[in-house]
């Protein structure tokens, strides 16, 4: 077991809330996983086994076309696997609404009912996540500054990621899935976002799920970390195992960043 562990936020940044303590989340559990496009396309997925530990903070790392947000996809019950099996707390992800409604992912693929009012997609929300929690909603959609009245479809991609945000952070689903969702948000949003997901993985310790480029801005949320390359894994462990294994002599240890670049950089077969 790892011993890093996010550093808790300051009081200032940890926002009051009536929203009762929920379970852990479960393992994710991938073993041989494929996934190849229709009509005829090669694989975007080939041969992942793997176990994404329960109640932790995972890094899914890779450059563009890695296979990241079809893994996600994956998980979250939206497509079917090709090949091999994905269960989340043992049961199968695609086709379980169980597992679905369990499940919050968001960011990627637009999941937002882009031509109808906001407070549509917040209804729909409510509707399929058991956890759905209406007022702290309205408390993020105010922190986060999103426009009640605006439809998605005139939003900034700032805007729609923000309200990506509030359906991930107010569904309390013991299973956040959270691709690039912090794309467009300005400096300020986006800090407060990232510290009301770590006030909501202290409290309720989901299972927590995070793509993302901006690797050095989520470096300290990360526990563990998954990098995929051209569909395949490549490297999966602590955070801090994966960094010290690709640390040099009298560099100090290093960044994920770096590692991440260690490991993908150039071919690999």
């Amino acid at each position: 077991m790892s011993t890093h562990r996010p550093a808790p936020p300051t009081p200032e940044s940890v926002p009051e809330t009536s929203c009762e303590t929920a379970p852990g989340g479960p393992a994710i559990d991938v073993t041989d996983l494929g996934y190849r496009y229709a009509r005829g396309g090669g694989p975007a997925l080939t041969g992942l086994t793997l176990t994404l530990r329960p109640g932790t903070v995972t890094g899914l790392l890779g450059r563009n076309g890695s296979g990241k947000t079809t893994l996600l996809s994956l998980v979250s019950g939206v497509r079917r696997p090709t090949s091999g099996t994905l269960t989340v707390a043992g049961r199968p992800a695609f086709d379980d609404a169980t597992t679905m409604a369990a499940t919050a992912h968001l960011g990627g693929p637009r999941t937002l009912i882009e031509d109808s009012p906001v407070r549509r997609s917040l209804d729909l929300w409510a509707a399929t996540r058991p956890g759905w929690d209406a007022q702290e909603a309205a408390r993020l959609m105010d922190r986060f500054e999103v426009p009640l009245r605006t439809r998605p479809s005139r939003m900034s991609l700032g805007q729609r990621s923000a309200l990506d945000a509030v359906l991930a952070l107010a569904c309390h689903c013991p299973v956040l899935l959270l691709d690039e969702i912090h794309l467009g948000m300005d400096v300020v949003v986006r800090r407060r976002f990232w510290d009301e997901l770590l006030a909501t993985y202290l409290r309720e310790r989901p299972t927590v799920v995070i793509s993302s480029h901006q690797v050095d801005e989520i470096e300290d949320l990360l526990e563990d970390v998954v990098v995929l390359h051209r569909g395949r894994l490549v490297a999966a462990g602590t955070a801090d195992e994966l960094r010290a294994a690709h640390s040099r002599p009298g560099q100090g240890l290093a960044s994920l960043s770096e590692t991440l670049i260690d490991i993908t950089e150039g071919d690999l077969s």
